[in-house]
């Protein structure tokens, strides 16, 4: 019995500590559940699945579900310039990660799109070829996290002005985690089930204990 309970304490120890993320868009799959990192099934650039909350958005989740965004003529909402914005992430900042479900990024056929965030220049020459969606996550650098412990935001500014690629988002997720701490922050099913079994024990051995 003392065995199991050890093991449990343990795996719970062990387990990685959670992330704090924060999500604009839905992870619906673009709006008709297109899956990750897989070709999918747009056949022209005109398509707009948004939800009522994110047409109606302004934190960049009006952005979201549509495959022309920021082109102008055939995206949903006027401009070439998507902003996303994450506010209220205080500061004490040392680590972090933003990820994105993107689509049909074709930098070296159509011109790369210029991306900030917080002002601070991102590499986003991506080719993806079409039609593909794919999962990536960066790691935010010294000056981004800075920028953030200073403001407590995080403005991600899409430009596609220098670009006339069709591409679309999914969601845009920040997390207080670098990307390989965050795909494993959340602890198994079966260590929740062993730390139950061993507080269960605890409890057993503990009523013996006092007969």
């Amino acid at each position: 019995m003392k065995t199991l309970i050890v093991t449990a304490v343990l795996a719970l120890i062990t387990s990685p500590a959670w992330a704090t993320t924060w999500m604009i868009g839905d992870d619906d799959g673009y709006g008709i559940g297109i899956p990750d990192n897989a070709n999918h099934t747009f056949v022209t650039p005109i398509k707009d699945f948004r939800s009522a909350a994110e047409a109606a958005a302004t934190n960049g989740a009006q952005f979201t579900d549509t495959y022309s965004t920021t082109h102008p003529g055939f995206s949903p909402q006027p401009g070439t310039v998507a902003t996303f914005s994450f506010t209220g992430l205080g500061s004490g900042w040392t680590e972090g990660s933003m990820w994105f479900d993107m689509a049909d990024f074709q930098a070296s056929t159509f011109g790369p799109v210029s991306v900030t965030y917080n002002g601070i220049v991102q590499n986003w020459a991506f080719n993806d070829g079409y039609p593909s969606t794919m999962v990536r996550f960066f790691d935010l650098d010294q000056n981004v996290l800075d920028s953030i412990n200073l403001t407590g935001i995080l403005d991600v500014v899409i430009d596609r002005n220098q670009s006339s690629d069709f591409y679309g988002f999914d969601y845009a997720l920040l997390s207080d985690r670098t990307g390989a701490n965050t795909t494993n922050v959340v602890p198994e099913p079966s260590t929740f089930a062993l730390l139950g079994a061993g507080l269960a024990g605890m409890m057993v051995w503990r009523k013996k204990k006092r007969s």
